[in-house]
């Protein structure tokens, strides 16, 4: 649906030669994998509606989700792009002159055609969060579950540059979802957190500095240390320094672990003293 036809999908694998007389099309070799990757292209980022009407999409998300389906479906391929089954079982594709690459140069392609997809991917989320209503569907509020989205600024630091983004990217948002989750239920509070987790999804979104503040402070706990209670304590003392603000807090029980009750001295409490 979203790439019609040989030229176009040629247009967007860097480095491939043109299609011999008698031989199948790339298209047509590729075509199986383009289903299965606009499916998870469906379930992960745009849903089913958009994917059936690609000209509804942008030319930014659309040409991201081009790129995206190209070189993942092409990523898949690679391994059997030069097997052929015959009666006799698997051949290989041979021409005198033509030398076989090696596993290395292989491996090579297959993590270069990754990263062109990752960097798609980034495209995708961030020109999906300019949609008005897109945390709202299911793929939406997959993304908007974490503070960690498959963007650069959010993986710094984080993210093996040897290894694929989006791999890398799933294994932050694991290692974060505990983390965010402690940190609002002793600091951020449930509720405000839902909405730190939100804010790339609403356009000048006032929760986003504090959102970024939060991210930091979980980064830096993800290779193992502990959460750094201090820096908690001092967002929470600055949005109490804010009574305009962030209401999700103030309305909280985690905001009454932090308003104790004031003693008051009775004579029928034990404590009491004159």
């Amino acid at each position: 649906m979203i790439i019609s036809n040989d030229s176009e999908l040629r247009s967007l694998i860097p480095n491939v030669m043109s299609t011999v007389e008698g031989e199948s099309s790339l298209y047509e070799k590729v075509k199986p994998y383009m289903g299965l990757v606009e499916s998870s292209l469906s379930d992960i980022f745009i849903g089913p509606e958009m994917l059936a009407n690609p000209q509804s999409m942008s030319e930014v998300l659309r040409n991201a989700a081009s790129v995206y389906v190209a070189n993942e479906a092409f990523r898949m391929a690679v391994p059997s792009l030069d097997l052929v089954l015959t009666p006799n079982g698997f051949g290989i594709v041979n021409n005198q002159n033509v030398v076989p690459a090696s596993k290395e140069r292989i491996e090579r392609l297959m993590f270069s055609l990754a990263q062109l997809r990752d960097k798609a991917a980034s495209t995708m989320v961030i020109a999906l969060a300019d949609i008005d209503g897109y945390a709202e569907t299911p793929q939406g509020k997959w993304f908007s579950a974490s503070l960690f989205l498959p963007l650069a600024d959010h993986l710094s630091g984080l993210a093996d540059p040897e290894k694929p983004m989006w791999d890398e990217f799933l294994r932050v948002r694991n290692l974060a979802e505990p983390l965010e989750n402690e940190a609002a239920d002793e600091f951020i509070s449930p509720e405000l957190m839902a909405r730190l987790r939100v804010a790339p999804f609403e356009k000048g979104s006032v929760y986003a500095p504090l959102a970024s503040r939060v991210r930091r402070i979980i980064a830096r706990a993800i290779p193992g240390a502990p959460l750094n209670k201090r820096a908690l304590t001092d967002l929470v003392n600055f949005i109490r320094e804010n009574p305009d603000k962030y209401p999700e807090w103030k309305n909280s029980k985690t905001a009454e672990l932090f308003s104790p009750p004031i003693f008051e001295n009775d004579k029928k409490s034990s404590g009491y003293w004159f």
